[in-house]
């Protein structure tokens, strides 16, 4: 039913198509970010349908698309608007499609939104996530709690913030500890003396993928500090 439409969404990226790079699990055809966002902005043959036709028409074709510029399309359509709760019941699927760092942190715009506006729809998800198989999953459950402060007005509090972090320090993950170094540098904007307390804390257990990305915007005072602290327990450890 909704194949014509898949069609033509992927007919609008096709033709500005650049290369064409296959990969595990869908093609690359070199449309640069700017580029598919402008797109998401045309008009497309369902735009004048029903909210719930234009999200069937979406979810289809995220669902079925082998292309992941068509993928990101889908996700730009979604992302700096209010998410109706039936438009989340579908969008929070979407993750079990995520096979990239970039799907993932583009959703996670979306649930952060969520997570800041309606926390009762998600937050029972990210719970799931936090100890999913999925790497992906693992990711979005820490990202989406803020993805960045500096765009959220209301916050969850430190200790419920925190009780996603901890389960994924030793998570042996990559792409893993960067959500979760990135998760703890957005956590410390909002709760610095908290954050802090507890990456001191935490110096040890803290993976190197995620430290780096936790301290990266300290002062250079307080992450020669935190060094030394790493350093020096490192070395106990080891002794």
């Amino acid at each position: 039913m909704y194949k014509r439409e898949l069609q033509e969404i992927e007919g609008i990226v096709f033709q500005h198509a650049q290369t064409r790079k296959q990969e595990e699990n869908f093609t690359r055809v070199g449309l640069g970010v700017p580029l598919t966002r402008k797109l998401a902005r045309s008009r497309f043959s369902f735009s004048d349908e029903s909210p719930a036709t234009k999200l069937k028409n979406w979810n289809y074709a995220w669902e079925n698309t082998g292309c992941y510029e068509v993928m990101s399309l889908c996700i730009y359509i979604f992302q700096h608007r209010t998410i109706s709760k039936s438009e989340f019941s579908t969008l929070k699927r979407w993750v079990d499609r995520c096979y990239c760092w970039e799907h993932s942190d583009d959703l996670s715009k979306i649930y952060a939104d969520v997570v800041e506006n309606n926390p009762s729809w998600i937050l029972p998800a990210l719970r799931l996530w936090n100890k999913s198989p999925s790497r992906w999953k693992r990711r979005q459950s820490v990202v989406s709690l803020l993805e960045y402060a500096s765009k959220r007005y209301t916050f969850l509090p430190f200790t419920e913030l925190l009780s996603f972090v901890e389960p994924l320090l030793d998570d042996c993950d990559y792409y893993v500890q960067k959500g979760v170094g990135w998760t703890v540098r957005e956590i410390y904007n909002v709760y610095p003396a908290e954050t802090l307390r507890f990456i001191r804390k935490s110096i040890l257990r803290i993976q190197p993928q995620a430290y780096s990305a936790a301290t990266g915007k300290l002062t250079k005072a307080v992450k020669a500090e935190l060094n030394l602290l790493r350093k020096e327990g490192r070395g106990l450890r080891n002794a």
